[in-house]
C-alpha cells in the first residue's frame, strides 16, 4: 500500500491511543537496574517489544537521562513507535481530541498539538525487520506509543545526562519548513543516518520505494489529483522516522532495497491544515 494512504490513516489512530490512555493506569514493576545511573562512556540500549495491545520496555518505566539506543521489535503487523512529552497543563484527553481533528485539517487543533507536545522521534518496525534509533533524552515524563494501534506506555527519564558515545552515521537528512536536504546525492541503502528537523513545525520522514522510471512530474501530477488510491509507480518497501519537533533529531537505522525512493512528510501544516507533502515537502532520492 502506498505510504501516503497508510500514514494518514495510522497516524490519526494516535489520537485514539491517547484518549484510551487518559484514565489512570497502574505501572508494572520497574526493573531494578533501570533506576541506576548509567556510567559515562556507555550507551544504554532499550529493547522495545510492540504489539497491537501493549508496549514493553526492557528497562521497565524508568531510564537515566542521556543518549539512548532504542531497538524496536514486533512479532506481528506493522508498527510505528513514537516518543513524546506532553507539556504541563495539556492532558491526554485533550491531546486525543486534538489528534482526531488535526488530520482532518483543523488548524486550531494542529497548533495546539504543535505547541503542547514535544515529539522526540521514533521508528517503524515489522516482523523480521526490527527498527533502531538513538536519541538524546533529558529528565521528563514521556509517552511511548504506537501510531498504528492503541498501545501506549509511560517512561520516566531522570537525572543529569552523562557523557556518552555518539552513534556513527554515514549520511544525513535535514527537514526544512517545506523541503528536505540530504548530505549526499545517493544515500546508502542500509546503515545509520542522522535526521534533523530544522524548521518551525513538527515533521516526520517517510522513505517510500518507487519504480525507477518515477519522475518529479509523475509525483506532482498524482498529488495535484488529490492522491486518491495507489499510484502505479509505488512499490512495497518503506520505512519511516518518527515525528520530531523543531530543532530535534535522531540517528536512525534502516535497511531497504536499493533503488529510487520518495522521501516525504505528511504532518498537517499549522497554516493550511494540509499534509506537508501537498505543500511541496517531498523529494525523490536514490539508495545504493
Amino acid at each position: 500500500m502506498f505510504t501516503r494512504i497508510r500514514t494518514i490513516a495510522t497516524v490519526t489512530a494516535l489520537g485514539t491511543a491517547l484518549l484510551s490512555a487518559a484514565s489512570p493506569s497502574t505501572a508494572g514493576a520497574t526493573a531494578a537496574h533501570s533506576a541506576q545511573a548509567a556510567s559515562a562512556g556507555h550507551l544504554p540500549t532499550v529493547v522495545v517489544h510492540v504489539s497491537d495491545s501493549a508496549i514493553h520496555l526492557s528497562v521497565g518505566h524508568r531510564l537515566h537521562a542521556g543518549r539512548v539506543l532504542f531497538r524496536v521489535k514486533t512479532r506481528q503487523g506493522g508498527h510505528d513507535l513514537q516518543l513524546a512529552r506532553l507539556h504541563s497543563g495539556y492532558t491526554l484527553a485533550e491531546a486525543g481530541k486534538d489528534f482526531s481533528k488535526a488530520f482532518r485539517g483543523d488548524v486550531d487543533a494542529i497548533r495546539r498539538i504543535d505547541h503542547n507536545i514535544t515529539f522526540l522521534g521514533g521508528t517503524s518496525t515489522r516482523p523480521g525487520s526490527p527498527g533502531a534509533f538513538a536519541v538524546n533524552l533529558h529528565a521528563a515524563r514521556l509517552l511511548v506509543f504506537d501510531q498504528d494501534s492503541n498501545a501506549l506506555t509511560r517512561l520516566r527519564v531522570f537525572g543529569t545526562p552523562p557523557r556518552r558515545p555518539t552513534v556513527a552515521s554515514s549520511s544525513g537528512v535535514t527537514a526544512f519548513t517545506y523541503g528536505f536536504g540530504v548530505s549526499r546525492r545517493t544515500l546508502p541503502r542500509s546503515g545509520w543516518t542522522r535526521v534533523r528537523n530544522s524548521s518551525d513545525q513538527p515533521h516526520f520522514v517517510v522513505f517510500q520505494h518507487v519504480k525507477n522510471r518515477t519522475t518529479h512530474r509523475m509525483v506532482a501530477r498524482f498529488l495535484k489529483s488529490g492522491a486518491h488510491g495507489n499510484p502505479s509507480w509505488g512499490l512495497k518497501a518503506n520505512t519511516s522516522v518518527g515525528v520530531m519537533s523543531p530543532n530535534r533529531g535522531e540517528v536512525f537505522h534502516y535497511n531497504l532495497p536499493a533503488g529510487k525512493y520518495l522521501m516525504a512528510c505528511f504532518w498537517p501544516d499549522d497554516d493550511t491544515g494540509m499534509p506537508h507533502i501537498f505543500m511541496g515537502m517531498w523529494k525523490l532520492i536514490r539508495l545504493r
